[in-house]
């Protein structure tokens, strides 16, 4: 094999933004325009990245992923979602209640979002090879790809992770999709971004977002998140970003009782 050298040139990716369906998050990333000479609101996720979301369970993982599914819909882009742990039809109801909160016609939804169902495919589950042969004819033509939950692709066999994630991306990049994939987590710190697969998956990615639940349990915790006692704490954290620049602070956020995300915007003092 011939190694060939490319010289740097003045045509560079441009980075484009993703709607997350939360206009708090769609602030939090930011981009050069180099015409300008200035840096400004990127107005949502980096497009054509893969963005891993790690965090224990019910801290909102697949939540945030069908928000960002919703209102992407709803600007008529294809979506491809791939559900290896719920039924389609689970993922379904999920889409359907969150069309009805943001007052989005799920005709939308009917029209450009496909689901991949994989809970009950143990047979391609566990032969992965085949199934990214497959998934890549498939989802040529699709915008956006969610894989909910990665973590179910190499249960029991974590030492595939790397080369499974691995797949993604270069799937993601030659077709030129914005991925997002769900990791359980694997460290019971709330800010480390160690999931499930190790650290492997999180150098992978292009973007690495954790999500964290706290229950304060202590006077230093209730002074720290200005809390009570008891108090479940939500937090979400941008662990890097190598497409753009990004906020790198602690964002509050509550799951209200109509199952949405909502950003407490007097704690981050924004």
């Amino acid at each position: 094999m011939k190694l060939n050298l490319v010289n740097p040139s003045k045509d560079y990716v441009k980075v484009e933004p993703i709607d997350s369906g939360i206009d708090y998050i769609n602030r939090l990333f930011y981009v050069v325009d180099f015409e300008e000479s200035r840096l400004r609101t990127l107005g949502g996720y980096p497009g054509n990245s893969v963005i891993n979301i790690i965090g224990e369970a019910d801290t909102g993982k697949s939540l945030l992923c069908q928000l960002s599914v919703v209102a992407n819909a709803h600007k008529r882009l294809k979506i491809l979602y791939v559900t290896i742990e719920n039924p389609s039809s689970y993922v379904s109801l999920s889409l359907r209640r969150l069309s009805l909160i943001k007052k989005i016609d799920y005709n939308y939804i009917l029209n450009n979002v496909k689901i991949l169902d994989l809970s009950n495919q143990y047979g391609l589950i566990n032969n992965v090879e085949n199934l990214f042969k497959d998934l890549y004819g498939l989802a040529k033509g699709f915008n956006i790809c969610v894989f909910d939950s990665v973590s179910g692709l190499y249960e029991n066999r974590e030492v595939m992770a790397r080369y499974v994630v691995r797949r993604i991306f270069q799937i993601s990049k030659n077709l030129k999709i914005t991925c997002f994939m769900v990791s359980q987590k694997r460290e019971d710190s709330p800010f480390s971004s160690r999931s499930a697969g190790g650290l492997a998956i999180s150098h992978i990615a292009d973007c690495n977002i954790v999500l964290s639940k706290i229950v304060v349990s202590s006077f230093a915790e209730k002074k720290i998140y200005n809390a009570e006692i008891g108090d479940l704490v939500r937090i979400f954290r941008i662990d890097g970003c190598r497409m753009c620049g990004h906020s790198s602070k602690n964002h509050f956020f509550k799951i209200n009782e109509y199952g949405y995300i909502v950003f407490n915007v007097k704690k981050n003092g924004e």
